[in-house]
């Protein structure tokens, strides 16, 4: 039986944790601007932050998604989290889909071109029209918002928030969106997140188990 707290009271802390991130990186957005935000998040490039937050970003892309919810319900039988982080995963990642073709935002470098700025990494960029929101960072906030809903523990909060920080961070730092985008994309993960947990909140673990008819004769 499933005895964890659907309630946001009783993960403030996350709750409280998100919202002063998301006001500091608000008012540095707006105190910078779109443009300068973006070069001032990406002035400092090494190679080993290159090759950390290439491999990093993929931990807000839909196949890790998709692994994470197998283990949860395959491996560690927590069957009605798996549901949960599944229904978040997919329902906010079609969210931001929606939006994009809406909105058509340029990318950084179709934003930028024809200049070429040090931090475009060639191999990995990606151009297109499709910037707002960022749906990396949505995936990556709605597993997080999920995953503090079965915890109480303030470490796992914070770790939870800033694996979720830093994989919207790697997105403006391979110079695949803006800030703007990361934020919308946070806080629709988060929304998101919200939303299935309670929408799920009454069921009951044990009807995920499927059990075995017993045999006759």
């Amino acid at each position: 039986m499933d005895n964890t707290s659907f309630s946001i009271k009783q993960h403030q802390f996350f709750f409280y944790s998100y919202l002063l991130l998301l006001i500091a990186a608000v008012f540095f957005l707006v105190s910078n601007g779109k443009v300068n935000s973006f070069i001032l998040l990406n002035g400092y490039h090494r190679n080993w932050l290159d090759n950390f937050f290439i491999v990093y970003t993929n931990f807000g892309d839909g196949i890790f998604a998709i692994l994470l919810v197998l283990i949860y319900f395959f491996v560690l039988k927590k069957r009605k989290a798996g549901v949960v982080l599944l229904l978040a995963f997919a329902s906010t990642g079609i969210l931001a889909q929606i939006i994009k073709p809406l909105l058509q935002s340029p990318r950084p470098l179709v934003y930028f071109r024809p200049q070429h700025f040090p931090f475009f990494i060639d191999s990995i960029i990606h151009a297109g029209n499709n910037s707002f929101p960022s749906g990396h960072t949505v995936t990556a906030f709605a597993i997080a918002t999920v995953l503090a809903f079965y915890t109480t523990s303030t470490m796992q909060y914070l770790l939870l928030l800033l694996a979720a920080a830093l994989v919207a961070f790697s997105r403006v730092y391979l110079s695949q969106h803006f800030l703007l985008d990361v934020l919308a994309g946070s806080f629709i993960g988060v929304l998101g997140g919200i939303a299935c947990v309670y929408f799920t909140r009454n069921l009951n673990e044990d009807k995920l188990v499927l059990k075995k008819k017993p045999k006759v004769g």
